[in-house]
């Protein structure tokens, strides 16, 4: 029982844990995040765009369908 880590020194160790994997990442750079930024958004307006087509489409074949 003499190697037992008190509470205060398991989170102080996880927090240098935390910190050291944190140093290991590979940030990506203010271009990188506004390309994908951009190429999100562009995909996020073309899929809005392409379900609201279908959506016109069923809508109008609905009331085709139930005149």
């Amino acid at each position: 029982m003499e190697n037992e880590l008190t509470f205060t020194e398991k989170v102080k160790g996880f927090f240098n844990e935390v910190v050291a994997e944190l140093k290991k990442v590979t940030w990506p750079t203010r271009k990188q995040v506004t390309t994908s930024t951009i190429v999100v958004i562009v995909v996020v307006i073309l899929t809005a765009i392409y379900l609201n087509v279908v959506d016109l489409g069923f809508t109008y074949l609905m009331s085709l369908l139930f005149k």
